[in-house]
């Protein structure tokens, strides 16, 4: 199994402080996605409104399977492949639904000192950039990794993971916070491909 070298890869990034801080390149693109959109529509005065009322962008839930292979990395010789395989990119992946080592310590400092508010362990964001046209703040909502093959060393060198994201949209934030941003900007391209697909001669040709 090997990518193409002029195929796009799809990725996954945490992102701190507005900086990439981690990037999962997807060493072979999911053969297929599958994503579900629930409208939010407004609840209250059902009865005396027949209009329906949106509160907030669908809820979007995105779903996929990511192959990692060692295969190449070892026929190249590569040295981390030849003593991880592919467990270091697994431990990357893994690390997106970690907080980080200096979270914990931070924290149990702070209980051990006494401190009455302990800060939470805020989670990095998340985005999925699928393409160009779709860059995505998301959450991870459950990965499901499966290790097919190992080496001499039992390190895993062939596996699947099974990963549900959630899109985080503007209800989900405030308008000072950069996934909101994030996600306007996605907003924004996705308005513009319908657009190209828009047949206004055709629109014009249907009677209501």
């Amino acid at each position: 199994m090997s990518a193409p070298s002029q195929l796009s890869r799809g990725v996954l990034a945490s992102v701190v402080s507005n900086q990439v801080a981690d990037v999962v390149m997807f060493q072979y693109n999911p053969e297929s996605i599958r994503r579900s959109l629930k409208p939010q529509i407004s609840s209250e005065d059902a009865e005396h409104t027949k209009e329906a009322r949106f509160t907030d962008a669908p809820r979007q839930t995105i779903t996929f399977t990511a192959y990692f292979d060692a295969a190449d990395a070892l026929a190249a010789g590569n040295a981390t492949a030849k003593t991880s395989g592919i467990g270091p990119q697994l431990a990357l992946l893994e690390s997106l639904v970690y907080p980080t080592r200096k979270q914990i310590e931070d924290r149990d400092s702070d209980r051990d000192s006494g401190v009455m508010e302990v800060v939470p362990l805020t989670a990095p964001s998340t985005m999925l950039v699928w393409g160009s046209n779709r860059a995505l703040p998301v959450r991870i909502a459950s990965l499901e990794i499966t290790e097919d093959a190992f080496d001499a060393n039992l390190n895993p060198i062939r596996a699947s993971a099974a990963i549900s994201v959630e899109v985080q949209t503007y209800g989900q934030r405030t308008p000072t916070d950069d996934d909101y941003r994030r996600f306007g900007a996605y907003h924004q391209a996705l308005e513009g491909l319908g657009a190209q697909a828009r047949d206004r001669s055709a629109s014009q040709s249907v009677k209501l």
